[in-house]
């Protein structure tokens, strides 16, 4: 199956969880959640972790603080159990990136269904202008010791769709669409290079290959995890 193929059916069945009534919803979350959290329980050597991360994005959801409390004890458990500070460190990572992360996805479907799935078309328009334009006229890499294949000119493109895509669908005055717009892309590109410095010093290509040359969740859903909490603040909480 080709790229965009795959990248349709992601999307697709994206499209489908969000608009699920919230209780379904949320169990969607929790397992994209798990997804992510056995990638990089496994990448990272923490395997045992995994299964309670399906739990965390709920806790962060309930309130910040209780998603820290089972974040840090946790944490505290395991590091404890292998008596090892790196194992107490990756323990807290993991648990935030699957539990603060995707809990605005909760927040941002509790506030409006309809922005989620705004969200969802930014970041994707960002990623498919992104990809393509600096396909054919990228030639600077921004940072090549993270993403060579990742330009100036792919970033630029996708900035752009994305920005004028959001304008388009937001219900906001056009400067703050505009300025929206840039800070929630630029978060989301900011999650694919967090991402790219693991990976890369981690050795490896892609954290899975279950969802075939887009990687695994990790790889997938980056951008869209990094921007969902600033979205989420811009949009509601401002």
């Amino acid at each position: 199956m080709n790229r965009e193929l795959y990248g349709v059916l992601i999307g697709l069945t994206t499209i489908a969880v969000s608009l699920l009534p919230l209780p379904l919803f949320t169990l969607g979350v929790g397992f994209l959640s798990l997804m992510i959290g056995r990638e990089l329980s496994l990448s990272l050597g923490v395997d045992r972790l995994f299964p309670l991360t399906f739990f965390a994005p709920l806790l962060f959801f309930i309130h910040p603080a209780v998603g820290m409390l089972y974040t840090a004890t946790l944490a505290l458990i395991f590091g404890y159990r292998n008596w090892d500070l790196d194992t107490f460190f990756k323990t807290f990572f993991i648990l935030i990136y699957t539990g603060f992360f995707p809990s605005s996805l909760l927040n941002l479907r509790e506030e409006s269904t309809y922005y989620l799935l705004v969200l969802l078309f930014v970041v994707w328009a960002n990623d498919v202008f992104a990809y393509y334009v600096g396909k054919k006229f990228g030639k600077t890499p921004f940072f090549p010791k993270l993403s060579p294949n990742k330009t100036v000119a792919g970033f630029l493109g996708g900035l752009t769709a994305g920005t004028f895509l959001f304008t388009m669908l937001s219900k906001e005055p056009l400067l703050r669409s505009l300025l929206v717009g840039v800070v929630v892309l630029c978060s989301g590109v900011l999650g694919d290079y967090f991402k790219s410095f693991i990976k890369r010093q981690l050795g490896i290509k892609d954290f899975s290959d279950i969802l075939g040359k887009h990687g695994g969740f990790v790889d997938r859903f980056d951008a869209l995890l990094f921007s969902a909490p600033v979205f989420y603040w811009l949009m509601f909480r401002l």
